[in-house]
């Protein structure tokens, strides 16, 4: 998916229009990917280096245990549920550090701090819609938001709300650069 909404921004031929050559290319990518050599610098805090990547995906990750996903399809029912994704949420900052940290050069501490600078500029209005929805519902719990826009469009009031926190990830994610 990621690739069609990429090519149609870049006004590039999707994969599926050229053939199996280019529907293969993401089995291709995918076999680059697992088959790369794993280059660990000389002067690297070894176990940091190789944490990093694994926290930042743990942040992403475990967001996903309180979102519901349908009527009693969740995982976990926190009472503080968006306080909860917001805290997962915030852990690739600690990853990011760890892995400027971790490489021992200045310069790649500095590119670390530049990151988490950024993430954390574009959290804060994204934690500050998720708590006007909060306000709005009157409890943390993701269930209850999700029950609470139930029963038609005239209780789907979080849609301005949404549209904009779904923005502001947009942006903190840098995929309006490419």
């Amino acid at each position: 998916m990621e690739r069609k909404v990429s090519a149609h921004m870049q006004t590039a031929r999707p994969m599926y229009v050229g053939g199996w050559q280019r529907r293969a290319q993401t089995i291709a990518d995918a076999l680059k990917l697992l088959l790369k050599e794993d280059i660990v610098p000389a002067e690297t805090d070894r176990v940091l280096y190789k944490m990093a990547p694994f926290i930042v995906f743990l942040g992403a990750f475990a967001a996903f245990v309180v979102i519901p996903f349908g009527a009693g399809s969740i995982v976990s029912d926190l009472n503080i549920g968006v306080l909860y994704v917001v805290a997962i949420g915030s852990l690739s900052v600690v990853g990011i550090i760890m892995a400027g940290w971790s490489s021992n050069s200045k310069y790649s501490l500095y590119g670390g701090m530049r990151s988490v600078a950024q993430i954390v500029s574009y959290e804060i209005p994204a934690a500050i819609s998720i708590m006007t929805v909060v306000i709005l519902v009157g409890s943390l719990s993701m269930q209850d938001i999700v029950n609470a826009q139930a029963g038609g469009i005239q209780n789907w009031f979080c849609s301005a709300i949404r549209s904009r926190f779904w923005r502001s990830l947009f942006i903190s994610s840098r995929r309006w650069r490419r």
